[in-house]
């Protein structure tokens, strides 16, 4: 079985995600610029206690969930996609910010039902 472990940022990006929020949405929600928002996704800066409890509140999870070091969680993921992982881990922070972007855009077109799953090669990558 392989394990996944989030840190802080993965975890305020995955909840924001699973809410099906834009960065924007979410900066609104939580009453934060997009930038602090950002920054706080991509582990740069931690945001300070009474923020984590209101990202807490709002998506209905632990403080002791969201602070601890990491979490280690089962994964359903098979061989290949574990190459994947491994290849994405080596990426330079630059090119990783750019695959993430990228993936976050298929996942809100995917959401919203206007996902082509044709490949479309984004200007910017």
């Amino acid at each position: 079985m392989i394990y996944m472990y989030y840190t802080l940022g993965e975890k305020i990006r995955g909840l924001r995600l699973r809410d099906k929020r834009s960065l924007k949405d979410e900066s609104l929600l939580l009453n934060v610029s997009m930038n602090s928002l950002y920054r706080w996704e991509h582990d740069l800066v931690i945001p300070r206690k009474p923020m984590l409890m209101r990202i807490c509140e709002y998506h209905n999870v632990t403080m002791e969930w969201l602070v601890s070091e990491a979490t280690k969680i089962p994964s359903m993921v098979d061989e290949e996609e574990d190459k994947l992982l491994g290849l994405y881990k080596r990426l330079p922070s630059p090119v990783k910010y750019k695959v993430l972007g990228y993936v976050e855009r298929m996942c809100v077109e995917e959401a919203k039902g206007e996902y082509n799953r044709t490949f479309r090669k984004d200007p910017g990558m």
